[in-house]
């Protein structure tokens, strides 16, 4: 194969893996196999260059999620809000957490399980909050954990953490017993 008909494959293959269009294992066995052995000092740079980047943004908002599950918890027992504005305000601390929990996945950061887990449980929270505040039964309430817990069962398949699929079942038994019962 000419030279220049190497290089344009490899550097399309480099493209690729910087642009995240095929996994960074498939782009090494290619630009191992069209550069004949001789691009291992290349995939060594660029496995310098995808270390994981900590700034201290990221530790920041890292922190000021976590902030926000007890923060859920004063805003609904120790404050005289109305219900419509607790209900904005948790939501909207479900959406932050989330957006950061998708965003640290996108960087491919194992801290995104915080995030994610902080707005799992403040939106069961506000689920229990507000079912609680409308209806005058439990009845409610043991439909909407055990739908939670399928989300996270759910969550946890896809995305192949194992706690949050024992703790979806654990969820789910739960409540199943306490009807039982």
């Amino acid at each position: 194969m000419a030279d220049d008909r190497k290089q344009t494959i490899i550097n399309e293959i480099k493209y690729w893996k910087t642009n995240r269009l095929l996994p960074a294992e498939y782009c090494d066995y290619l630009l191992a196999l069209y550069s004949e052995g001789d691009g291992s000092h290349d995939g060594k740079q660029a496995a310098v260059l995808e270390k994981p980047r900590s700034s201290p943004i990221s530790a920041v908002f890292l922190v000021l999620t976590l902030i926000l599950l007890p923060l859920s918890f004063l805003v609904i027992y120790f404050t005289e809000m109305d219900m419509i504005m607790q209900t904005g305000l948790l939501s909207s601390f479900v959406l932050i957490a989330f957006i950061h929990a998708i965003r640290l996945n996108y960087a491919r950061s194992m801290f995104f399980q915080f995030p994610l887990i902080i707005g799992l449980l403040i939106a069961l929270l506000l689920t229990v909050s507000v079912i609680s505040h409308y209806s005058a039964g439990n009845t409610a309430i043991f439909v909407s954990v055990p739908f939670h817990s399928l989300i996270w069962f759910y969550i946890g398949w896809k995305l192949k953490l194992k706690y949050l699929q024992i703790s979806g079942v654990i969820g789910m038994l739960l409540v199943t017993i306490l009807i039982v019962l």
